[in-house]
């Protein structure tokens, strides 16, 4: 059996945590890049868990949304708003129901939540 050093097993979840920051960067980077036009859309996103090899790799998820997407399970919610130049976190949907507004600084728990799928695309 490998035991690994808890240092190094530190180190690897920075990476990885790391990793996963820079991907949603650049995501968000080309959808805010490719929605300049528009006065004023959200950004709905997710990330998904797979278990690839005995690793769990995890894929952030962004979408573009004309119309400001309903809750859904395990998610996050940017508005943007191109004439003030502004990107709002409204919304973070928790896994364990806990629905946070950043904005207010307030949360609440959401009891047997579920959510729409998508939202429509710009």
């Amino acid at each position: 059996m490998l035991i690994i050093p808890k240092e190094v097993q530190e180190q690897n979840h920075k990476q990885a945590l790391d990793g996963i920051i820079n991907h949603f960067n650049d995501a968000l980077e080309k959808i805010l890049v490719e929605n300049s036009d528009k006065d004023t859309y959200w950004i709905l996103g997710k990330t998904r868990i797979e278990n690839v090899n005995g690793k769990d790799l995890v894929r952030p998820f962004l979408q573009a949304c004309v119309e400001k997407p309903g809750l859904v399970k395990e998610s996050f919610v940017y508005e943007v708003d191109n004439r003030r130049g502004v990107k709002t976190l409204l919304w973070v949907m928790h896994p364990d129901g806990k629905l946070s507004f950043p904005t207010l600084g307030k949360s609440i728990s959401v009891a047997g939540s579920t959510g729409v799928k998508s939202c429509r695309r710009s």
